[in-house]
């Protein structure tokens, strides 16, 4: 995943500047490169990276955002920025990240190569995204963490079924729900992320040759089959909500549990 973990020095700051974390009408602003580099103090503060993005704080209009800045290669990263900012653009709802601004530019420059001088092309692309100070829900799902109330649990897991219940309304699988695509907001409140292998489900259920989401969240159907279907992110879901309710302990030693030593194990901790 690709969205800053506990890293902004100041989470009060973001969240005041952040008190319409949702606003229905809000659209994406384009933003050329040259806005990009001042937005993010020419990407002076990294706040992670990983294969596909690296993110960079920055603000724009007054408030605090994450700059995903997406590397250049044509293909598979191409279509996934594209799949990406059109399901981001659509998509609002409290438990969804929210989507400021985007930039897709190609620039042009002479550059000498071989002793001639030609023109070459570098596409930017990055998304800009709502500010979420906490990160993702994986920061918390650990031996040395000290856990959450249940009350902070509830709302977590609830926020997670609400989002998810609002993407397959709108005929939206996700196809990577985890705990590192599930990012917190300053009240804790969840926002799934990460949309770049998702799918239009335009049928009940399509087939897909494709390697898709994360070992361990991917159901058995899409395993022997790749069959996809909305029970294809239920399935993530439900494997995200028992690390929840059985943190530290990893989901496969409780998928061997019986029913009545799994429910007492949650119930003790």
């Amino acid at each position: 995943m690709l969205l800053p973990g506990r890293n902004f020095a100041n989470e009060s700051v973001c969240a005041m500047k952040n008190k319409q974390r949702y606003r229905e009408s809000d659209m994406p602003v384009k933003l050329t490169f040259q806005s990009l580099k001042e937005v993010t103090n020419n990407f002076a503060d990294k706040l992670g990276s990983g294969a596909s993005a690296e993110v960079y704080r920055g603000e724009f209009n007054g408030e605090v955002i994450a700059v995903k800045k997406l590397p250049f290669r044509i293909g598979t990263d191409e279509k996934q920025f594209q799949n990406e900012y059109e399901h981001l653009k659509r998509l609002k709802h409290p438990n969804i990240v929210r989507l400021v601004g985007f930039c897709d530019e190609t620039e042009h420059a002479f550059v000498e190569y071989k002793g001639k001088t030609i023109i070459a092309e570098e596409i930017h692309r990055a998304l800009c995204l709502e500010c979420l100070p906490k990160g993702p829900l994986s920061d918390y799902l650990h031996e040395k963490y000290t856990g959450h109330s249940w009350h902070t649990r509830f709302q977590i897991i609830n926020g997670m079924c609400e989002g998810l219940k609002y993407i397959h309304e709108v005929s939206v699988v996700h196809l990577d729900i985890k705990p590192g695509n599930i990012l917190l907001d300053a009240e804790m409140i969840p926002k799934i992320a990460d949309f770049g292998i998702s799918r239009l489900l335009v049928e009940e259920c399509i087939r897909e040759a494709t390697q898709l989401g994360t070992i361990g969240y991917i159901p058995r159907e899409f395993i022997d089959n790749q069959v996809i279907s909305r029970e294809f992110d239920i399935f993530s879901l439900g494997v995200t909500i028992m690390k929840i309710l059985t943190e530290p302990m990893d989901y496969w030693n409780i998928s061997y549990m019986n029913d009545k030593e799994c429910i007492e194990h949650v119930h003790d901790n």
